[in-house]
């Protein structure tokens, strides 16, 4: 089964094998498990591939925030 990952980092795809987890060959990242299929995402068009690594710096960006903001509270509780 082909595996779709995606970098946290410099947010670069890459198709996995074997594993069930995998390392971005560009900046050395774990890389996140993407929620797409190997068949979907070949029959993606290259705008539709951004789009959903666009989506995805999106909620990457998000998760930063919320949990930057949770540990500020934290921090401030002490």
């Amino acid at each position: 089964m082909l595996r779709i990952f995606i970098c946290p980092k410099c947010f670069n795809y890459r198709i996995v094998s074997r594993k069930p987890d995998a390392t971005c060959f560009h900046c050395g990242a774990r890389l996140y498990k993407s929620d797409l299929d190997y068949v979907d995402y070949i029959e993606m068009s290259m705008a539709e591939r951004l789009k959903y690594k666009e989506k995805f710096i999106e909620r990457m960006k998000l998760i930063k925030d919320n949990m930057d903001n949770y540990y500020t509270e934290q921090e401030m509780k002490k």
